[in-house]
């Protein structure tokens, strides 16, 4: 569109040069006169809306990282538990540290494995741990003598504090465990079993 021979914004261009700003040239005029835009109470509406959103999808999005971050103790338990069935067989008694397995432990920025045995001269029992440095939960399994099998549990050690137990069996039961049956460890804090 042009006025007076020369082109609209051209002409809006010097409006602007003369008089020093126009008020109109950061608004968007609708052919009917009226103008494009949001109101405040619109877009107080939409980040109202996109913070509930936010409020709700956070702590899903937290288990499922977590669940994620759980997937690797839990393939190396499954790994180290194996490895000790083959020790076990080769010779007669269960490994009591990472090094008489045919395993090698990875090193991890979120997990601390331990392994512990108490022996006797009637019978041994064996466990492996696996420590969240981040979360408050543990997962582990144990072994004796006569080749009794336990599951991997999943559980906490810091049971005193409640939003910690809260927390642990949340995440438990994300990881496949079942929360109706408690194993409980030391302490009387609560352990449940994942699958075999």
């Amino acid at each position: 569109m042009r006025r007076g021979g020369q082109p609209l914004a051209l002409t809006r261009f010097f409006f602007l040069i003369n008089f020093g700003y126009d008020r109109n040239l950061s608004k968007k005029s609708l052919p009917d006169g009226k103008n494009a835009g949001f109101t405040l109470i619109e877009l107080l509406v939409v980040v109202l809306i996109i913070g509930i959103l936010a409020a709700v999808a956070f702590p899903q999005y937290e288990l499922a990282v977590e669940k994620a971050r759980a997937a690797e103790p839990l393939a190396v338990l499954r790994s180290l538990r194996d490895a000790q069935e083959v020790y076990y067989l080769a010779n007669g008694t269960y490994a009591v540290s990472f090094d008489e397995l045919d395993i090698e432990v990875p090193e991890s920025k979120n997990f601390s494995y331990t392994i512990g045995g108490v022996s006797s001269s009637s019978s041994q029992v064996v466990s492996v741990g696996v420590y969240s440095n981040k979360k408050p939960y543990l997962l582990a399994y144990r072994v004796s003598e006569g080749g009794l099998r336990y599951p991997i549990i999943c559980g906490t050690d810091n049971g005193a504090n409640a939003d910690d137990l809260a927390y642990a069996k949340k995440i438990c039961a994300v990881l496949g465990a079942n929360i109706a049956i408690n194993e409980a460890g030391t302490n009387n804090r609560p352990r449940w079993p994942i699958g075999k």
